[in-house]
């Protein structure tokens, strides 16, 4: 039973890894370029991420998991010190290259979009921001914060753990 039960875990982690991933790849492709002056219905690359949240969900819960259990087991204190020391940084940078990224892309639509006036009035999150929000360096991040959470976690225990050992 217990066979069976991992067996499952990996499978349903690994279908939710493939949906996150089939996610992001479907809201980078359908991003508009700023050029073409099209309206719409709104933002045709956010609907895999309302309908397939949970599955979003699964693979960032299961992935901290998973870590947690590996570097508690497997990694010294140092090592992972290390990691989350890592991981912060790569987040760090992650987040303000996405961030430049944007400022620059809000400034191009201002130039090229008639329909935009004001760089202020400008949502952050559009159909022509999709490749800048939604791309392999954010999903990167969404790893780096899995990885920084449960060093963190393990962290923690193995500090639990060795502070009950002494006591």
């Amino acid at each position: 039973m217990k066979k069976i039960k991992s067996y499952l875990y990996c499978f349903i982690y690994i279908l939710s890894t493939v949906l996150t991933i089939g996610a992001f790849i479907f809201a980078n492709l359908t991003t508009i370029s700023p050029t073409n002056y099209g309206g719409g219905n709104g933002n045709l690359g956010l609907f895999p991420f309302f309908f397939l949240f949970p599955f979003i969900i699964v693979f960032i819960s299961m992935t901290i998991c998973y870590m947690h259990e590996f570097m508690y087991r497997k990694l010294q204190k140092g090592t992972i010190r290390k990691i989350v020391a890592g991981s912060l940084l790569g987040m760090f940078l992650i987040v303000s290259i996405t961030l430049i990224r944007a400022i620059q892309l809000k400034s191009l639509l201002v130039e090229l979009n008639p329909i935009y006036r004001e760089e202020t009035r400008i949502p952050l999150l559009s159909i022509y921001s999709n490749a800048v929000f939604f791309n392999f360096f954010t999903f990167t991040l969404l790893i780096l914060l899995c990885f920084f959470i449960s060093g963190m976690m393990a962290y923690k225990d193995i500090q639990k753990s060795s502070l009950s050992v002494i006591s």
